[in-house]
């Protein structure tokens, strides 16, 4: 096939960098045949309704085809049933229910517990020699802070 008027719709194209964006297959949308097959599909909808109700009642065509008929007519008269689905679902929840109550059960205990302090022991010794250091250092006077340097201007 040539492509002469939409050279974005060749087949190579497409496949070497797919569709451009901004781009559709398809810009002048269905073509004109198909909506007047449809029209003309639409204006034979009462023979058509006739030739079912037709099969249907006569009781020298086949069963099936009377079956078929009779479906096609209430599947377009009131549309299709709705499909129901049986679902079974079966859960044991006595292993979440028993692991809900050891939860709480936890947290019951703890929350009834005398609270635990975790301390370290340490040597009395260092406790006096920071606070020796820290006085020391309290009584040194701290360094004076200096402002920003006079801006040196040139002499002219």
């Amino acid at each position: 096939m040539v492509y002469k008027n939409n050279k974005h719709l060749e087949p190579e194209a497409c496949r070497k960098r797919g569709f451009q964006k901004g781009q559709v297959s398809n810009p002048k949308g269905r073509t004109p045949i198909i909506r007047e097959v449809q029209a003309l599909a639409k204006e034979q909808t009462e023979l058509a309704v006739n030739t079912l109700v037709e099969i249907m009642t006569n009781e020298k065509t086949n069963g099936s085809a009377r079956v078929q008929a009779a479906v096609a007519l209430l599947d377009r008269g009131w549309g299709r049933p709705k499909q129901s689905v049986d679902i079974k679902v079966d859960h044991d929840a006595s292993g979440l229910a028993a692991a809900l109550d050891a939860l709480q059960a936890r947290e019951r205990a703890v929350a009834l517990a005398p609270p635990v302090i975790e301390a370290e022991v340490i040597d009395v010794t260092v406790v006096e020699t920071v606070k020796e250091i820290t006085a020391e250092t309290a009584e040194q006077p701290a360094p004076k802070r200096r402002g920003r340097p006079p801006k040196v201007t040139p002499e002219s």
